[in-house]
């Protein structure tokens, strides 16, 4: 039977004022929640959270969501199963004293996703800013992170197309962990979570923006920023520690002298249509792109990949890398071509950077055609605008064609 999704506002005046109480309402266990048939709501309202008692069956829960609204309204509601399997003519009764009737055994769902949509505004930790963690879940029943509609830096690009690419509070929602060496998201669930259309920043020194777990996990369409310089396998500015699936992201390394942008650890994440940089006007350029522990694989499709020194490696450490129609200013490896960096951005400086393809970069028409995983960009614009895809994160757009007697 197929999971419902259960969506919540996060901010000043949504459901949850942080992501992390978001993160921890959610269910124990997301494949067994259920959502059904309910009637006869009566006394008060349910409230988020609240311990259910199944009267009849003797089951518990915790009551997740429901379109009641008090007395008297309302058809269902969904819940997270602690003990016992609800019955059909079972007297729902809240901790609040709110109650209501389950009209049928048989949930309409099974499973849930959990998804969170942050209102437009910055939430500011000293610390980590989001921990997810500790719930069951599979690829079907999991929890989602991401914007309501109008609060991401992707709608600030729908409505003002000419805006630079970068992290920018300006633009949308954003996570900004300001902590010394901290890390501002943390996705260490089993299996799926999943994640998009935010910025993320570690905005003190070694700052980092996120670390990425579970085999099945997507991250798509964010902008990730941080500062860590510190020579460690395991951390960068991003980083995963399993088989994560990246895809239109924009990964920025701002420390002069760091070790390298992403960390792979141990493991084998897969990117695709996603763009790494470090300002060309640093004092010094990372050491490397990635950097890998003993083992893993590192799987790339059209991605850029730039140091701002083209001495410096695209991988260090002993992973493997399969790169495809990928580019860097950085040569000697198989399915990277070398190009030149300060040619391929509107602005690769560290405090004003514009990572949007400029008009003759390289990237334009490079890639290879992926309609299954980036068949938009970073903003939403659709791929491809020309014969082929571009490589990176940003689609560039053709303006109109000069010639000596004005446009065509």
């Amino acid at each position: 039977m197929a999971a419902t999704t259960v969506v919540k506002t996060i901010g000043a005046t949504g459901t949850f004022s942080t992501v992390q109480l978001w993160e921890d309402g959610a269910p124990a266990d997301l494949t067994t929640a259920e959502r059904s048939a309910c009637g006869t709501f009566l006394v008060a309202a349910f409230v988020q959270g609240e311990a259910l008692t199944f009267v009849g069956s003797g089951a518990t829960g915790v009551m997740l969501d429901t379109d009641s609204t008090g007395p008297g309204t309302g058809t269902y509601m969904t819940y997270g199963i602690t003990l016992g399997n609800p019955a059909a003519s079972d007297v729902i009764t809240g901790t609040s004293t709110a109650t209501c009737v389950l009209t049928s055994g048989t949930p309409d769902f099974t499973g849930v996703v959990w998804q969170g949509q942050c209102q437009n505004q910055v939430f500011t930790v000293a610390g980590t800013v989001l921990t997810v963690s500790g719930s069951t879940n599979s690829t079907t029943a999991y929890k989602e992170l991401t914007t309501v509609s109008g609060a991401s830096f992707r709608d600030a690009f729908t409505s003002v197309p000419d805006k630079a690419l970068r992290y920018n509070t300006a633009n949308g929602a954003a996570l900004d962990c300001t902590s010394n060496t901290g890390l501002a998201v943390f996705l260490n669930e089993t299996n799926t979570v999943k994640l998009s259309n935010l910025q993320v920043t570690g905005s003190n020194t070694n700052g980092r923006a996120i670390n990425a777990g579970g085999v099945t996990s997507v991250i798509s369409n964010c902008i990730f920023d941080g500062r860590y310089a510190v020579v460690s396998t395991g951390n960068g500015v991003a980083a995963c520690g399993n088989n994560v699936t990246w895809i239109n992201c924009l990964i920025i390394q701002r420390a002069s002298a760091s070790d390298h942008i992403f960390a792979t650890g141990t493991s084998s994440p897969t990117f695709r249509n996603c763009t790494f940089v470090a300002g060309d006007d640093l004092a010094t350029a990372p050491t490397s792109i990635f950097s890998s522990g003993l083992s893993g694989a590192i799987t790339a499709q059209n991605c850029g990949m730039f140091a701002g020194d083209s001495t410096k490696a695209i991988i260090g450490g002993s992973a493997t890398g399969a790169f495809t129609t990928c580019a860097s200013d950085i040569s000697g490896a198989a399915g990277v071509t070398q190009v030149t960096y300060n040619q391929e951005f509107q602005d690769v400086n560290d405090a004003t950077g514009d990572y949007r393809l400029r008009p003759g970069a390289s990237q334009i028409n490079a890639g290879t055609v992926d309609m299954t995983n980036a068949s938009t960009d970073i903003v939403g614009t659709a791929r491809p605008k020309g014969p082929s895809y571009d490589i990176g994160a940003w689609e560039f757009i053709p303006g109109p064609t000069l010639w000596a007697g004005g446009m065509i």
